[in-house]
């Protein structure tokens, strides 16, 4: 392809190159074209300002499609430009209407039939890459065209027109508007390399990226079936599945990934040449992106043949040759000296699938959080040896660079020092290629200062808590790894020098070529040979020799096999954690905030193995352990691995750490390091970030503990509140200080009952537990509710009132279980099986407003329920609930046994933990409150009051109450003890003594589950206590004066439960200040 000059200036509005002042020919233009009624006077406008502002003159269309009138109809009003084949812009077909968007479905069709047209003139391998603009030349929708069916006909109906970006330029200043007409049509003007610019060039929504993900799909979808590159696919997917769990990959994303390592690369290569000019040599463009042209510049291992190197393969080289000049026909535009780290950070989130990041809780750190942290950590000692364990896209790894050359002298030993002291690894394959290419970026210049030898990027893909395991054999001790079927065995004396290890494996994946090519006729002997030429260092050590020519051998098979390519690249990367242990000064990072229970089994398995037996996260609550947060074990065991002793490890944590039960071990410092058995970890200083906006979905702070030997924890810790609303979330440190408050604080450990949490003021860890806490108990699992939730199916000729004919429903609160809201069960059911509930939204302060009827297959005893099964029904003559049952059970494990092989039955399920039997249909009152709350509420039902009431509400009999799993509850005869504690629970004193446990800005209502209980220490009632016989006469009040004021509202069902309940705290707030006083009272008895 032809290239431009390198541009040297920076083109702006108003700039004296132009001769005239921009600003006011887009002023002027804005003002006159709302004056144009008709698209051909709009479309003549548009190419004189084309014409001022850039000298140029578009092409009206019919110069390039005349003759075929009798095929479309041409307008002279359109337009289209023609630039380089290969570039990424300037090859542009407009459409104009007048207005738009009322008339876009127009002005797309008419720009499917032009694209069909000039499309068919042009060689399948050889299609110009066209933009197509709809405008009225103040809107503009700008689209990436494609092939619905790539092997299909080129017709306009073949034709989909992909979405890049849509803007009116009534809301943009000149400026804008001048880059916007730029971007597509010129690229006149040198570009910043900031998030912004990238994002609109090279991100999801893009052109670049419509275009090169459809031509590398496509490319994919020929080659992928054969072995050698099904070898690189199952391994990338093996290690997305570490990352994720369950199986989210997928050709698509794999093909994204391979996108972005591309461009990578090619920016790579052009912040390290002088005067960057690509050409179309396939030979240039394989030396880039095959490695050899940063080996030439002495950088080793920067490209390697890894998952996306599949791209320099023969079969695949004409395609990459003209991707790469695509990419490169933007990159060309910008001064990569002047990009920052957050550049390819924000492609890297935006390219890694949205939905799962946010499900799976993979969160990336804005760079003045990561900025403040390295800063933190380099005062104490510009020299230290710091390590990310899971670099991500290297946000840590760039700034720490970056700092240390600002502290440090510009010369080849700060060269040296960093290479040896700025580490990172990550499990995410893209993450390590956009990590190291950050890398190189932030040493920029200081890649001039190095002296002779090469130099490595110290970023690997290694899974940095799974080490390799150790075996021992005749004495030796070995580590071992599986590649596919094979077992490789590394002796453990070749593990000692890391540059060693990387010339064995190259040494052994060079003999396993050479071999091949002898037809595997070549001896130990002569291994022996290479090694003594290359003068590898153990060449004399037998046991090490050996087993590199079995790995030789190995590789050689694999080679035969056509499953090569990427295993000297793993084996390189797997060991390198076991030369790092007990090596550095800080690790430092943002470790993956996924629960356990998302992983995949067998890795789940090593995890829960780490978490309970080695570490002992967990003592004593093992049932927790699916709830605890990868994180936690990586601060654990980062720290115990890799940390020297008198080592700090500052990580971003999520903020449950505060106040978790899950974390509760790591709080109380009672957890154990392994590795370091002697060492341990105590706090060193704690940040709340929760107050930042924006930072992460979910709440978060940043955690430092030092690894000691001679230290006992005692609280308070030292610790810092955040607090700001930033005007960018990925700013740059001296940015949000302008706008973020710090304030000072101490951080004690509070201890309640069995809980504890962290909060600043002096720590509480009284021991009283409330004699209610193992009294009150969670209500029964009434889901799915589609098959349990009913209505009377109304007939205009009656019913039989002791088998009423009813239907499902879900409410609209439908729970968790949506894989069952489409399911419909109708039939008649006799009645002794009506019962009704209440969910979280019918409850109010000391009332309820709203009755759900059920079906449930069961029947009152004595003290509890017992479970109706088919059987037993039909026993009964109860057909009716038998063919209920039936049908619920049917869908219930048609749709299960997709979901998982937990195979236990609907009636384990309604009865989970006999949740719903041992309640007691024989107690009057039943006091609830709701386990998801932001604010106290409670009511006491009345269980003979609500069965009447539903039976006059629903017109049939109803048998029972039955309290769902939405609530707590407590079961009681004595009506003053009910209403005692209903006036208890509805008190603010217990919101403020939950504050420290609860996340203030999750936008989901938090799990109170029993905390109440730990946090206030509500005593048994007591008739003769006169605060006992207060509360209970306020509480009764209360409800009197609720279900008064609930009788003169209409359709109160259908009011927001929120506004209702602010309503009634408004109403009774009286009341509720004296139930504040004495509740005070009461618990600091």
């Amino acid at each position: 392809m032809k290239n431009k000059e390198p541009f040297t200036k920076n083109v702006h509005p108003g700039h004296s190159k132009f001769g005239f002042d921009i600003s006011d020919k887009i002023k002027t233009y804005l003002s006159n074209i709302n004056n144009c009624h008709k698209e051909t006077a709009r479309s003549m406008m548009f190419t004189l300002l084309l014409q001022e502002l850039f000298g140029y003159k578009s092409t009206f269309i019919e110069s390039y499609v005349g003759g075929i009138e009798s095929f479309i109809k041409v307008k002279e009003k359109d337009h289209v430009l023609k630039g380089e084949v290969d570039n990424l812009y300037g090859n542009i077909i407009i459409e104009f209407e007048s207005n738009i968007p009322k008339k876009l479905s127009q002005a797309k069709e008419q720009l499917r039939k032009y694209l069909a047209i000039l499309w068919l003139q042009e060689h399948s391998d050889e299609r110009t890459p066209y933009i197509c603009i709809a405008t009225d030349g103040e809107r503009f929708y700008t689209y990436s065209p494609s092939l619905l069916e790539p092997a299909g006909d080129i017709t306009p109906d073949n034709i989909e027109l992909n979405l890049n970006e849509r803007v009116n330029w009534n809301d943009l200043n000149p400026a804008e508007i001048y880059f916007f007409l730029d971007r597509y049509f010129f690229r006149q003007c040198r570009l910043h390399p900031d998030s912004v610019n990238f994002k609109k060039d090279f991100g999801v929504q893009s052109h670049a990226f419509h275009v090169i993900n459809n031509n590398l799909l496509a490319l994919w979808n020929k080659l992928k079936c054969h072995s050698m590159y099904k070898v690189i696919y199952e391994n990338w997917e093996k290690y997305l599945s570490i990352v994720y769990g369950n199986k989210v990959t997928g050709d698509e994303l794999f093909i994204r990934h391979t996108y972005l390592a591309t461009l990578a690369k090619l920016m790579a290569w052009m912040r390290l040449s002088e005067h960057a000019s690509l050409t179309n040599s396939a030979d240039h463009i394989y030396e880039i992106l095959s490695g050899q042209f940063f080996k030439n510049q002495g950088i080793e291992n920067f490209i390697e043949e890894d998952f996306f190197a599949w791209l320099i393969r023969k079969e695949a080289r004409n395609m990459t040759v003209k991707i790469a000049n695509q990419i490169f026909s933007l990159l060309m535009n910008y001064d990569l000296t002047r990009a920052s780290g957050d550049v390819l950070k924000t492609l890297y989130q935006e390219l890694v699938d949205p939905e799962t990041r946010h499900d799976l809780g993979e969160y990336y750190t804005p760079d003045w959080l990561a900025h403040k942290i390295i800063k933190k950590i380099l005062d104490d000692n510009p020299r230290c040896d710091m390590f990310d364990p899971s670099c991500g896209s290297g946000t840590f790894l760039y700034l720490a660079i970056q700092e240390k050359c600002e502290r440090l002298k510009n010369s080849s030993d700060t060269l040296n020092h960093i290479l040896k002291s700025v580490i990172g690894a990550d499990v995410h394959p893209l993450a390590v290629m956009i990590a190291k290419t950050n890398y190189i970026m932030a040493l920029g210049e200081l890649l001039k200062k190095r002296s002779a030898g090469n130099v490595a990027i110290p970023v690997y893909l290694a899974d940095t808590i799974l080490l390799p395991e150790s075996d021992v054999e005749r004495e030796s001790t070995y580590y071992c790894v599986q590649l596919e079927n094979c077992k490789v065995k590394i002796p453990e004396t070749l593990l000692q020098h890391i540059y060693d290890y990387d010339q064995a494996v190259n040494l052994a994946r060079e003999f396993a070529e050479k071999n091949k090519q002898n037809n595997g006729s070549l001896s130990m002997e002569s291994f022996k040979n290479l090694l003594s030429a290359r003068k590898f260092p153990h060449v004399n050590d037998q046991s090490i020799v050996e087993s590199l020519y079995e790995l030789s051998r190995t590789l050689m098979e694999f080679l035969n096999a056509e499953r090569d390519s990427i295993w000297a690249y793993m084996l390189k990367n797997i060991f390198k954690p076991l030369f790092w242990r007990n090596k550095f000064d800080c690790v430092v990072g943002n470790p993956p905030w996924i629960a356990l229970r998302f992983l995949n089994q067998p890795y789940q398995d090593f995890l829960k193995k780490q978490i309970l037996h080695e570490y002992e996260l967990l003592s004593g609550r093992s049932e927790l352990v699916t709830h605890l947060e990868m994180a936690a074990l990586f601060l654990v065991r980062t720290a115990d691995l890799y940390l020297k002793s008198g080592g700090v490890i500052a990580f971003v944590f999520p903020k449950s750490i505060f106040y978790a039960d899950q974390h509760d071990g790591l709080r109380r410092c009672i957890f154990k390091l392994k590795d370091d058995y002697q060492d341990n970890l105590f706090w060193e200083e704690i940040w709340d970030c929760e107050n930042v906006t924006p930072l992460f979905n979910v709440p978060s702070c940043v955690v430092m503990a030092k690894k000691s030997k001679d230290f006992t924890m005692n609280y308070p810790v030292d610790g810092i509140i955040l607090q700001g609303n930033l005007e960018c979330k990925n700013a740059g440190l001296p940015e949000a200080e302008k706008q973020l408050k710090v304030a000072k604080t101490s951080y004690y450990l509070h201890i309640r009952g069995k809980r504890s949490f962290w909060a600043s003021g002096r720590g509480n860890t009284e021991n009283i537990v409330s004699y209610y806490r193992s009294r009150f108990k969670q209500g029964a699992t009434i889901v799915p509710r589609s098959f349990w939730f009913v209505k009377l199916n109304q007939s205009p000729l009656g019913f039989d009132l002791n088998c009423p004919p009813v239907i499902t429903f879900t409410p609209s609160k439908s729970g968790p279980v949506r894989d069952y809201k489409d399911i419909e069960i109708r039939g008649n059911i006799e009645s002794p099986f009506l019962y009704c509930t209440l969910l979280g939204d019918d409850v109010i302060p000391f009332a309820y407003r709203n009755i759900q009827m059920i079906v449930l297959p069961i029947e009152p005893t004595n003290n509890g329920y017992q479970i109706v099964d088919i059987d037993s029904a039909n026993e009964k003559g109860c057909f009716k609930l038998a063919e209920w049952i039936k049908q619920a059970d049917f869908n219930w494990f048609k749709l299960r046994s997709k979901k998982t092989k937990n195979n236990a039955s609907i009636f384990e399920w309604i009865d989970y933990q006999k949740k719903l039997t041992t309640q007691n249909p024989l107690k009057k009152y039943k006091v609830i409150y709701p386990n998801f709350q932001r604010v106290s509420v409670a009511c006491v039902v009345d269980t003979d009051g609500i069965l009447r009431q539903a039976t006059h509400l629903f017109g049939v009999s109803i048998n029972g109450f039955i309290v769902e799993s939405a609530f707590y509850y407590y079961e009681t005869d004595d009506v003053r003890e009910a209403y005692y504690l209903c006036a208890c629970l509805n008190s603010s004193i217990i919101d403020d003594l939950l504050g420290p446990l609860r996340k203030k800005s999750q936008k989901n209502h938090p799990n109170v589950h029993k905390k109440i209980f730990d946090v206030a220490p509500i005593p048994k009632f007591n008739e003769s206590d006169q605060l006992h016989k207060q509360l209970s006469d306020l509480g009764l009040e209360c409800n009197g004066k609720v279900l008064k004021w609930l009788k003169s509202i209409e359709d109160v069902d259908k009011k927001s439960v929120g506004d209702l309940r602010k309503k009634v705290r408004t109403i009774i707030s009286n009341e509720l200040k004296i139930i504040d006083e004495l509740f005070s009272k009461i618990i600091k008895k």
